[in-house]
């Protein structure tokens, strides 16, 4: 065990410790403090999991002293490390959101700590490293989504909160059945040692059947289309910073899943998989793009945007090539920060205006580096160059052309078109708000200057995509490296020894 095999456990236990600190009675100013700090010391041990991971090292925490696979582990590899670090940057920024838009209402109910909860539920999903335990992390992160979604119990949110709860309530029933029948299948369900189980079966339609399951349960957590359908409505319903995260990496934990589940554990028989990742993927860019001009407030458009992100990172896994994985995981970045820099400036300009409606007009005038910041945001998003958001769907279309499938160059011709009408639909709600001249009858208010910095901040960091677009690539590429070849990661987590069932306990062991 390595002098850092503590450090995978880190991210959660800091979330989790500050979400309980939080429970107590305070200050707005130590609420938001605390906020603050754990935020920061979390996305300080998420940084660290990178550098330690950078060279391939697979980092194991064994709770209780248990080795894999008999006993719980938290593992880190370069994706793992690279997924806290984002979901880690946007929590931060999230908070930040928090502290610089007072809700009394939501915060007398533990906003700040609920919250927390949620970001230990995001890392514990990234971080485990076995199936059962991927069930229990969504379950910490979705009962704090849950009271997140309805605090407040407006009527709106408890509309919107019933069908979001309903539909992850039976994507955990699914996912447990799922445990269930890999466990009876393969023994097992630490990801590294259902690889070797799966591995040694070959390919088996039992084995198939229960990806397939899987598949469809991760789906619906990353909201693929027909799955997704819940998203449009629920996020525009949450608190702007609470929305902010949701938008930014909940979908995204769904789609760390699938890329796990079928790069390193179920790679036996990747033909079905791929096959309907790519169609839900090619259907999903679409809806997500045209969704978007069929809305008419700020955060709907937005929520239609993480829709269509989401289909492009399934297109990318769909094709399966290492190109192809590569693409996604740096597209995982585009997404997470351009939707956590859009929410946030979403929320300056529905506070100066007074309005969810993006019809406003004239606002440029008010608000000039929120237009820059907004125009920059909607180049990458829709993927015009010289953005990030370019880079990385240049390289998944040209990886899907390089496969050449039927499907693959249908998911192509989607990314296209949907980048095509996400355009259309961005620079009209940039003239729809910004542009012309300003209705005198339409207040315009004073925001806060700490809000107005989160999204500028946000904003920054998506500028620093295309600057620093070859340092991530090149992170993403070791990544897709890595997943490519499975037996690093299981002989990273189990060893190279056979796995030995131990004896069991007599009773007379001593300590060391």
């Amino acid at each position: 065990m390595s002098g850092l095999s503590w450090l995978p456990l880190a991210p959660f236990v800091t979330s989790l410790g500050f979400g309980l600190l939080l429970l107590w009675p305070a200050g707005r100013k130590v609420r938001v403090a605390l906020s603050f700090v754990g935020t920061l010391a979390t996305l300080a041990f998420a940084a660290g999991l990178l550098l330690a991971t950078a060279d391939g090292t697979v980092l194991v925490s064994e709770l209780g002293g248990w080795r894999a696979p008999f006993g719980i582990v938290m593992t880190a590899d370069r994706l793992a490390a690279w997924m806290s670090l984002l979901a880690a940057l946007s929590a931060l920024l999230a908070v930040w959101q928090a502290a610089a838009d007072p809700d009394p209402v939501r915060e007398k109910y533990h906003l700040f700590a609920l919250m927390q909860f949620l970001f230990a539920g995001v890392q514990l999903s990234f971080l485990t490293g076995d199936l059962f335990n991927l069930f229990v992390a969504f379950e910490v992160m979705l009962v704090a989504s849950y009271a997140l979604t309805v605090l407040g119990s407006t009527r709106e949110q408890l509309r919107e909160g019933f069908r979001y709860i309903v539909m992850n309530l039976a994507a955990s029933s699914l996912l447990v059945v799922s445990c269930g029948l890999a466990y009876g299948v393969l023994g097992t369900l630490n990801f590294a040692h259902l690889a070797q189980r799966a591995a040694t079966l070959g390919p088996n339609a039992t084995v198939t059947s229960v990806a397939v399951l899987l598949l469809i349960v991760f789906a619906a957590k990353g909201a693929l289309f027909p799955l997704g359908f819940w998203l449009p409505g629920t996020y525009p319903a949450l608190p702007p910073a609470v929305g902010t995260f949701f938008a930014a990496v909940l979908t995204k934990v769904g789609v760390y899943a699938l890329i796990r589940v079928f790069t390193t554990v179920f790679t036996q028989e990747p033909e079905l998989p791929h096959s309907l990742l790519l169609l839900l993927g090619s259907v999903t860019m679409l809806y997500g793009a045209f969704g978007m001009v069929s809305q008419r407030e700020w955060r709907p458009i937005l929520s239609f945007t993480v829709i269509g992100s989401v289909g492009y990172l399934a297109f990318g896994l769909g094709v399966g090539t290492p190109e192809a994985v590569r693409a996604s995981v740096a597209y995982l970045a585009v997404s997470v920060v351009v939707t956590t820099a859009l929410f946030a400036i979403a929320t300056v300009a529905e506070r100066a205006t007074g309005t969810r409606l993006v019809r406003a007009r004239g606002m440029l005038e008010f608000l000039p580096l929120l237009a820059a910041c907004f125009l920059l945001c909607a180049l990458t998003v829709a993927g015009l160059p010289p953005s990030g958001g370019y880079v990385a769907k240049y390289a998944l279309v040209r990886a899907g052309l390089a496969q050449g499938s039927p499907l693959a160059l249908l998911a192509v011709v989607s990314a296209l078109v949907g980048s095509l009408v996400t355009l259309y639909a961005m620079l009209n709600v940039w003239r729809g708000f910004f542009w012309g001249k300003h209705p005198t009858w339409l207040p315009v208010y004073r925001v806060s200057r700490p809000l107005h910095a989160a999204a500028y901040a946000a904003s920054a960091l998506v500028a620093g995509l295309t600057l620093f677009a070859g340092p991530i690539f090149a992170q993403a590429g070791a990544t897709a490296a890595e997943l490519s070849i499975p037996q690093r990661y299981i002989r990273g987590v189990l060893g190279d020894q056979p796995v030995v069932i131990p004896p069991a306990p007599t009773g007379k062991e001593t300590r060391p």
